[in-house]
């Protein structure tokens, strides 16, 4: 089991949810036929309250933040890193249009 994320949601709104998860594959985390905007891999570290995503899937290509909409509400007070490979530096993500549900 690895952490992966995908971003996922209903294509006529284009409102996606960041799903994270320990799985095999990406696809494992798609629920139904939900539209999927990529996704990647992710750390928790929960010290300093941040998650970093990185990299890209190999099921559905690299994550769409432009469709990030929705979290687990548990994250709410998390800063989110991307950056394309691990260990590089990265940019922190806009969450303050996120629906914490």
């Amino acid at each position: 089991m690895y952490p992966k994320f995908i971003i996922a949601g209903d294509v006529r709104t284009g409102r996606g949810y960041l799903r994270m998860g320990m799985v095999i594959n990406h696809k494992d985390l798609r629920v139904d036929y939900e539209k999927i905007w990529g996704g990647g891999w992710w750390a928790r570290n929960d010290d300093d309250k941040t998650v970093i995503l990185y990299g890209s899937s190999g099921d559905f290509g690299p994550a769409d933040f432009s469709h990030w909409k929705m979290a687990d509400r548990s994250l709410r007070d998390y800063s989110f890193i991307f950056t394309p490979v691990t260990g590089l530096p990265g940019n922190v993500l806009d969450t303050s249009e996120i629906e914490w549900i």
